[in-house]
């Protein structure tokens, strides 16, 4: 049976999660990716077939500031494209399952061509200023207007009360939580005593990298920058020390955050899924004005198994890391709970009963309405 997956490119968390869905798949069933820029690099590098699709978004910041307006209403991104794409590959492909994470275009055109969806996603609700927010809650009506048509709604976390995105999702009566969806073996866990700081990718959080790299020199503690990108990468070489470590890109996340001591993180779901999968602790710098990062963040700082620090208290990051300390015993039950939710075991079982009853009944029977 063939499956198409499709993912939002914006940031590698939606990324890798679904390499690990993949990876948990692939000797069952033929795998098509839709994906686009860096997300579609990252992918074929695991050996995977990836027909090149369009964003429906395009994330826009600066000093630390995530712009919600300038991201959804830019000349970066084109729906209208994406669709027409989608439409082409999903028509010629002809999958008996299409799984979107985020790819809400995938999802419009799988329903169209009549074709069971899966939609994995972490957020689908929001708790931001105020409720009449005239960008967030519309956008959120319209998103869950499409998730209630799907399939399944898929929620690659721990269920309550440890669910990370917990301020984040609205239920659904077709929604699953399934555990964390991560590519990584997380047994033989060691700590060498480093701080890794994932927070790379988006230039807007350059200070960031800075704060951490300095304090590792002034503290004389070892720190590894992950950039994300070559560009941030150089900027930090201006200053090189022994105690810094500064890597552009890596294939290799697994091994560091294996051997961290604590991980700083701007908020993204699947990065503090892996993060807590090893059992290490947090500090969780989210971007300003970014309503899902927050709170998850938030949920992080209740749960005690990391520190929410704001972006305008970067001056407190010391403090913040020290912090992260004393968490260590409740991040390690995190990954307690990871061994009980594994989300690459849930989502083979699910997809198999899924695709069982079609190969039983011939022909999927559609009972909810076409888009």
């Amino acid at each position: 049976m063939k499956i198409v997956i499709s993912v939002c490119g914006e940031g590698f968390g939606h990324t890798t999660r679904c390499i690990a869905l993949a990876e948990a798949i692939k000797d069952e069933y033929d795998i098509l990716f839709l994906a686009y820029g860096k997300s579609k690099e990252f992918i074929e590098k695991y050996g995977y077939e990836v027909i090149e699709t369009y964003p429906e978004i395009k994330l826009k910041g600066k000093d630390g500031k995530f712009d919600l307006k300038s991201t959804i209403f830019n000349k970066e991104h084109n729906p209208q494209k994406a669709i027409k794409r989608e439409y082409k590959v999903i028509k010629y492909y002809n999958p008996d399952l299409v799984i979107s994470d985020c790819k809400y275009s995938s999802v419009v055109v799988a329903k169209f061509l009549k074709k069971p969806v899966f939609c994995i996603t972490n957020q689908n609700y929001t708790k931001y200023k105020f409720k009449t927010d005239i960008v967030v809650y519309p956008t959120m009506k319209f998103l869950n207007f499409i998730n209630k048509r799907c399939e399944k709604v898929i929620i690659p976390d721990f269920p309550l009360p440890y669910t990370i995105c917990e301020y984040n999702i609205k239920p659904l009566k077709n929604m699953e939580f399934i555990g964390p969806l991560i590519r990584y073996n997380v047994n033989n866990v060691g700590n060498d005593g480093y701080i890794l700081s994932v927070i790379g990718g988006f230039e807007y959080r350059y200070k960031i990298l800075e704060k951490l790299r300095d304090l590792a020199i002034e503290y004389n503690f070892n720190v590894k920058l992950v950039c994300g990108s070559y560009e941030v990468a150089k900027k930090l070489e201006v200053v090189k020390h022994e105690n810094v470590e500064i890597i552009p890109f890596t294939t290799k996340m697994d091994e560091l955050m294996r051997y961290a001591s604590i991980i700083v993180s701007h908020g993204g779901h699947s990065t503090i899924m892996e993060s807590l999968c090893f059992g290490k602790p947090l500090v969780v710098i989210p971007d300003l004005d970014h309503p899902e990062q927050n709170n998850n963040a938030k949920k992080v700082h209740e749960l005690g198994c990391g520190v929410y620090l704001n972006y305008k208290n970067l001056d407190n990051l010391m403090d913040a890391i020290e912090k992260a300390k004393t968490c260590r015993k409740k991040a390690k039950k995190m990954r307690s709970l990871y061994k009980i939710y594994n989300g690459k075991k849930k989502i083979r079982e699910i997809i198999n009963n899924f695709t069982n009853k079609i190969e039983t009944s011939g022909k999927y029977k559609f009972k909810l309405k076409i888009i």
